[in-house]
């Protein structure tokens, strides 16, 4: 396997254009008689609606290329059902798991027994597929080992059933421990493709693997919706504005990020007035953690124009997105979805990951510190909605992530037929 691994990461990026790569990869399977499963692992199942946007941009990836999909959650190693990653909410954690809390190597420990015996009941499903993905989210950090056992616990499974391992769209935060270090590095060099979610993560995985790794982008972004969703619209008529809860280690500046917002909002209701917006929409992308500041904000700006959506599914939270001219976003989700659904989005934030991921597809210069709201809001006056999404929309189809992933749907395709891609 990994010469066939090497083969196809020196492979040039093609230049193909995309919909005579999709005939060629529906001609592929027509050949074949057959349509080829890709076992896919990632976070389905969590109250993260940016997760479960993530799964449908599998979904459909996979789907233009002649694949179906059969789900699985990466953490708990069970299957998913296309009900629970669409909408049902994510289990609370349960008192066992709650008091091991305080024993993280004890929780190390038995976790690596019951992601061992769970691997196992999955092997027969797994032997049906004719490849493995683990793919979109952050799902290379290491958190306690969390991801990476079972990471470990997929790359023996791969190597027992030799099944080509996929590794596309996941980014890596955080440093790894080292014996998470280890796990992450046995999976990636295991697998046939690789392709991460941002430049950052390319870089990192790049000198962990000894050779270069090509940037995939965001499943959540899709070359074909943002074509469609060319015509800016002067029927949006609100503007959003994400709210969260600042992760560590950032998470001291989360009085100093609500202050900030709110003058932001404060200062964007006379720029809405002005460009025709009738209303402040303040939102979340569903981690419950989220709720709590977001009911801050809103009752902080108050008064009439200004409303509060808590969105419990991926459709509640596009559908609004899709009614708004502008996307002011501090999780990285809400800005991808934003650009998806056809809203130009501004990231407004301290963490730097949605800053990493603009500049990955080329509008770095659209996120903001929490230091520079007066900058933003000069931007957004001499612009207009419009011209900034036509610009990003520009920029972004322009970015590299799409020749990369021309070459990967070529990688895929010659999965199925065995022939040089």
């Amino acid at each position: 396997m990994n010469q066939r691994q090497n083969e196809l990461r020196r492979r040039p990026a093609p230049t193909q254009d995309p919909g005579e790569e999709r005939s060629q990869e529906r001609a592929a399977v027509d050949a074949t008689g057959l349509q080829p499963e890709v076992a896919a692992f990632g976070e389905w199942d969590t109250s993260n609606l940016g997760d479960r946007g993530i799964h449908e941009g599998v979904l459909r990836f996979f789907g233009e290329c002649g694949w179906r999909v059969g789900s699985y959650a990466l953490g708990s190693l069970t299957p998913v059902s296309p009900e629970a990653a669409r909408s049902a909410p994510a289990a609370a954690p349960g008192r066992i798991s709650s008091a091991l809390g305080a024993a993280p190597g004890l929780k190390r420990a038995l976790r690596k027994v019951r992601q061992g015996v769970r691997m196992a009941a999955l092997l027969p499903r797994l032997r049906r597929a004719q490849a493995i993905l683990v793919g979109g989210g952050e799902l290379l950090s290491d958190s306690n080992l969390h991801f990476p056992q079972s990471l470990a616990a997929i790359t023996e499974a791969s190597r027992r059933l030799d099944k080509p391992l996929l590794c596309l769209g996941c980014g890596a935060e955080g440093a790894w421990s080292t014996r998470g270090g280890e796990m992450i590095r046995k999976f990636l060099a295991e697998c046939t493709l690789v392709a991460a979610r941002d430049r950052d993560t390319a870089e990192r995985l790049t000198a962990a693997l000894g050779k270069p790794v090509p940037v995939f982008g965001d499943f959540c972004l899709n070359e074909g919706l943002l074509l469609r969703r060319g015509g800016w619209s002067r029927r949006r008529r609100a503007l959003a504005i994400n709210v969260q809860r600042i992760p560590e280690p950032w998470g001291a500046q989360q009085d100093r990020y609500e202050d900030a917002l709110v003058e932001l909002a404060d200062r964007l209701m006379h720029l809405a007035v002005w460009q025709g917006l009738k209303t402040i929409r303040i939102f979340t992308t569903g981690p419950a953690e989220d709720a709590l500041p977001a009911q801050r904000v809103f009752e902080r700006l108050g008064g009439h124009g200004v409303e509060l959506h808590v969105p419990a599914s991926l459709e509640q939270l596009s559908g609004m997105l899709r009614e708004c001219a502008l996307v002011v976003a501090s999780r990285l989700h809400a800005g991808i979805l934003g650009l998806a659904e056809g809203a130009p989005s501004v990231g407004f934030c301290p963490q730097p990951k949605l800053r990493r991921f603009f500049s990955t597809v080329g509008i770095g210069d659209y996120g903001y510190e929490l230091d520079a709201g007066a900058r933003l809001i000069h931007r957004l006056d001499e612009a207009g909605c419009a011209a900034i999404f036509a610009e990003q929309r520009d920029r972004i189809m322009r970015a590299p992530i799409w020749a990369n992933r021309t070459r990967v749907r070529r990688d895929l395709r010659s999965l199925v037929t065995g022939a040089p891609g």
